[in-house]
């Protein structure tokens, strides 16, 4: 596997070598860089075009510019821009607030699309297979910039609204009681009678819960007790270990179980490090919780089920720690905050870490939400078609046939194998993703890769564009060698 990726890795350099040529070409050949200041009427115009000229190396041949472009991409130069600017540092922090709203807009489709699409699947013609199906194209035929508006209007303006006294009405209670009523009624197996009480449960209990959020005045100070966290994160514990095991597996179940209290135990001792943390923090906590993870599920699981214990455990431990994370995170809000349209944070921010995540998810909530419903689409189609012809096949039926739990059946077996066409879509909608963030930092007024590259457009300044469109390229011939090194893991039989 190690000489398979270092194989492919290899095979990228020549690709990025070529795209980065023609790109290169098309670039110098789309305008004139000069053709402002010679429509000037500026009595300095000719030593303002020899400056330019020097500055974009306009005297030298294509092949020489080319080559000098390539020599400084390799030191970290990547030129300068018309006005003299140092196309690097725009770059440099185009990339950071670009790249902070397509990594997280990338993981919402591909979660949620890939999860979707699975549930589709095995619930075909089903309630939500209809309803996922229509949302799956009617996300996918909206315009980027119209659904971003949409969301502006209805996600924003109007949820701040809310937000200023935010209470639930009876009709409100009542709507947000019988989606999840229908959405279980369609995920849930068995005749009709069966799937109605799991529906009038969920209902019930949901609409309960939203009666005593309203009454209590919890929007206005919202946080979750640790009483509710131990529980969260038992059912955590438990639903992990259905996932890997049958629940009739007590090594399993005990690993989830004993992982869960152990990382509720944990964030009680570690409060100091949780309530106002730095990056540094979060990732060494994050490491130990794995590692804490595999030592329970390794102990616990014994010679036979270690593996599935393991695989518990650090499961355990990542939901857990994200239940802990969101207490600190809505702990951290205050009545008065909005959901913002503009920018990628508030000017001159400082405060406490969990309030600094508020207001980047304040900013970042609705561009990353653009950006992922179109993703979803894609995905959860393509998803749910691979998912359905391995279904099919007969070794998922000899494993049903075996007496396997249908959760065994459906990740351990049937998900693996519809993964793999599905990994070229990711590749591919990687770059729609980007590609859709051009014009959704327009919209959000994000100063970002898509700002720098219109702007470079414009005014035709190569050097910012070429900046922009080698990023990209980089980004694109990476995931394909993602992509293919995913192949090779997902079917060992392609690494030869």
């Amino acid at each position: 596997m190690f000489f398979f990726i270092v194989r492919r890795m290899l095979v990228a350099i020549p690709i990025l070598l070529a795209s980065s040529f023609f790109m290169f070409f098309l670039v110098t050949i789309s305008g004139d860089p000069l053709a402002d200041l010679r429509q000037s009427t500026n009595p300095n115009v000719d030593q303002l075009m020899a400056a330019r000229r020097l500055r974009l190396n306009l005297d030298q041949g294509f092949f020489e510019r080319y080559i000098d472009w390539l020599s400084g991409i390799l030191r970290g130069d990547f030129g300068q821009n018309r006005e003299g600017q140092d196309v690097s540092a725009l770059l440099g922090d185009a990339v950071v607030t670009t790249f902070r709203l397509v990594i997280l807009a990338s993981l919402l489709s591909i979660v949620l699309g890939i999860l979707v699409g699975i549930i589709s699947a095995v619930r075909q013609y089903s309630v939500i297979d209809y309803t996922s199906t229509f949302a799956a194209f009617l996300f996918y035929s909206l315009p980027v910039f119209w659904l971003a508006v949409l969301l502006k209007e209805f996600g924003a303006i109007r949820f701040n609204d809310f937000l200023e006294a935010p209470g639930l009405s009876v009709t409100g209670i009542i709507i947000l009681s019988v989606l999840p009523a229908i959405f279980a009624y369609g995920i849930s197996a068995g005749d009709t009678k069966r799937r109605a009480a799991v529906a009038v449960i969920t209902g019930v209990v949901f609409l309960i819960v939203l009666v005593i959020i309203d009454a209590s005045g919890w929007m206005l100070n919202p946080g979750l007790s640790l009483p509710v966290i131990a529980l969260l994160s038992l059912l955590i514990g438990v639903g992990a270990a259905a996932l890997f095991a049958p629940l009739e597996n007590r090594r399993v179940l005990a690993a989830g179980i004993v992982t869960a209290v152990v990382g509720v135990v944990g964030s009680v001792v570690f409060s100091s490090w949780i309530e106002d943390p730095s990056w540094t923090q979060l990732v060494l906590l994050f490491a130990f919780s794995l590692i804490t993870g595999a030592v329970v599920g390794s102990v616990v699981g014994g010679e036979i089920d270690r593996r599935a214990a393991v695989s518990t455990g650090m499961w355990t431990t990542i939901g857990v720690g994200l239940v802990v994370a969101f207490d600190q995170f809505i702990s951290a809000w205050e009545p008065g905050r909005t959901i913002a349209t503009i920018g990628p944070q508030s000017p001159n921010l400082t405060g406490p870490f969990w309030v600094r995540m508020i207001d980047y998810a304040g900013h970042q909530i609705l561009p990353s939400i653009t950006l992922a419903l179109i993703g979803f689409a894609t995905f959860m189609r393509f998803t749910r078609s691979s998912m359905l012809e391995t279904l099919k096949s007969d070794y998922v039926r000899t494993a049903k046939a075996k007496g396997l739990p249908g959760t065994q059946v459906i990740m351990r077996h049937a998900f693996r194998t519809a993964l793999i066409p599905v990994m070229t879509v990711i590749t591919i909608s990687i770059a729609a993703i980007i590609e859709g963030a051009v014009i959704t930092e327009q919209v959000f007024a994000w100063k970002g890769m898509g700002s720098l590259f219109i702007e470079g457009l414009n005014n035709v300044d190569p050097y910012p564009v070429m900046g922009f469109l080698l990023v990209t390229s980089i980004v694109i011939i990476f995931m394909n060698a993602v992509a293919d090194i995913m192949y090779a893991y997902l079917d060992p039989r392609i690494r030869r």
